[in-house]
């Protein structure tokens, strides 16, 4: 059994960085299961696309029992959603993922940690953001290039075959910033052994899950910014 993986993330000229990413696979195991993690959370929590078409995003159970149980009032095992594969965006193509950083989320640096085996991309520049999407074609596609280079002026990652056949691709291009300003308010919970003074710090970040009218989900990759009250 080998593992087949793209590591990736994005930096500025003043080695600042966003999140960092590791798509993969598990080759010889007789299915074709592909995953997503963001490697700044350890692995905490795994996007999983198995191939029978079940796809969610979840904790890892060791993170689930130690940190979580019991803090989330709305979370009653360890996945955080479940979903159906998404329908095919063009015959044999599924769009399956996309990770979206605004170019002010470039906060964490990039001097410290193990980056040898991530491909770097640029900053998009303000005020825009990166998108990266994770697609998936089938054996039979054939792809100019790579998904999306023609029509959306991506620029590829990389990508790697899946046992199945199919192809798994990571891209990018810049789009507008995201607009979360309607994301409705809620109550912040703490994991367990985590207060108010773990937020305290100049390089918090903050992951969002969000669902686009295609049916892929996207993550948001943002900092945090304290609000001020008006006084």
């Amino acid at each position: 059994m080998s593992q087949k993986a793209i590591r990736f993330g994005i930096r500025d000229d003043n080695d600042n960085r966003a999140a960092t990413w590791k798509l993969w696979t598990e080759s010889g195991r007789g299915k074709s299961e592909l995953y997503l993690a963001c490697r700044s959370l350890g692995g905490s929590i795994k996007v999983s696309f198995h191939q029978s078409g079940n796809w969610h995003y979840a904790y890892s159970k060791k993170t689930y029992q130690e940190q979580v149980m019991g803090t989330l009032t709305k979370l009653d095992d360890r996945f955080i959603e479940k979903w159906e594969k998404p329908p095919e965006i063009a015959e044999g193509i599924t769009l399956a993922f996309r990770i979206v950083t605004p170019y002010s989320a470039i906060t964490s640096s990039a001097k410290t940690g193990n980056y040898k085996k991530v491909i770097w991309l640029p900053n998009a520049p303000k005020p825009y953001a990166t998108e990266v999407d994770i697609f998936l074609t089938k054996p039979d596609v054939q792809v100019t290039g790579w998904p999306g280079k023609r029509s959306m002026g991506t620029s590829l990652i990389g990508s790697f075959p899946l046992d199945c056949g199919d192809m798994a691709w990571a891209v990018y291009w810049i789009v507008d910033m995201p607009d979360l300003s309607r994301v409705a308010e809620g109550v912040g919970r703490f994991y367990k052994g985590k207060s108010v003074e773990d937020l305290k710090s100049d390089s918090l970040r903050a992951i969002v899950f969000g669902k686009e009218p295609d049916g892929s989900r996207v993550i948001y990759d943002c900092p945090v910014q304290e609000r001020t009250k008006n006084k």
